[in-house]
């Protein structure tokens, strides 16, 4: 994730998906652990006029880095935290895992500390800036090993969720998520469940067969939704769930 995305289409897709999530599973459901990977706020002024105003882009980067970074999960928290009222729990928990920049460097450090105090029962989303990658990943990847090591501590009360980007190199391609979706298999064993529209997809892990088919309901109707939605409005975007190869 990175800080100036904040708010974005894309962000606002995978809370509202997350609100479905902590919605239809009825209170089942009442834990969510987010590991959100930041990565250094980059704002490309390069070429622009100011971008030579180097205190200035300096000034900027420690707005995004501090106070942007704490209003913003902040706010998610507290919004997460009312959705008690909707499943008729005392409370829905919400934690943020790290909130420091993510970096190459401080990768094993980083995860490790996530290892050692694994959440149970818990939606647990890991939100990497770009997503998942087998061979030379950088601070905008996650790992496959660490994939592998997150799905391996799973307990059976708990939901992997992996933010996925389309390669852009690729667009528009339709059989990524199918790829993604065999990588996932392979690694770990266990098919995963994929939601996915034109440009980003989710990637779910359970290692329990009844949270699986509760969340792929909720999924497709999640997707039958949306998609009415796109064509009253005219809207060219598409949105598929894949539940197998």
């Amino acid at each position: 994730m990175n800080a100036k995305y904040f708010g974005d289409t894309k962000d606002l897709f995978k809370y509202d998906l997350i609100t479905s999530l902590i919605k239809g599973f009825k209170g089942r459901i009442d834990r969510v652990v987010i590991v959100p990977m930041l990565t250094k706020y980059d704002p490309n002024f390069k070429g622009n006029p100011g971008c030579r105003n180097t205190d200035l882009i300096a000034c900027f980067r420690r707005l995004r880095r501090t106070e942007e970074v704490d209003h913003y999960y902040d706010e998610l928290k507290s919004y997460i935290k009312e959705l008690k009222t909707d499943i008729n729990k005392k409370k829905v928990r919400i934690r943020i895992e790290k909130s420091e920049i993510f970096s190459k460097q401080k990768r094993d450090k980083y995860f490790r500390s996530i290892y050692e105090n694994f959440p149970t029962a818990a939606l647990i989303f890991i939100d990497p800036d770009t997503g998942i990658k087998e061979k030379e990943f950088t601070e905008k990847h996650l790992s496959f090993s660490e994939l592998k090591k997150f799905y391996d501590q799973l307990d059976n009360e708990s939901i992997l969720m992996v933010y996925q980007h389309y390669q852009r190199r690729r667009l528009p391609a339709p059989d990524e998520p199918k790829r993604k979706f065999n990588d996932v298999l392979t690694l770990t064993g266990t098919a995963p469940l994929v939601i996915a529209d034109n440009t980003v997809m989710f990637l779910f892990l359970t290692k329990n067969q009844e949270l699986h088919d509760i969340l792929t309901e909720v999924l497709r109707k999640y997707a039958r939704v949306e998609q009415v939605a796109a064509r009253n409005k005219n809207s060219e975007r598409s949105i598929n769930v894949i539940v197998s190869a």
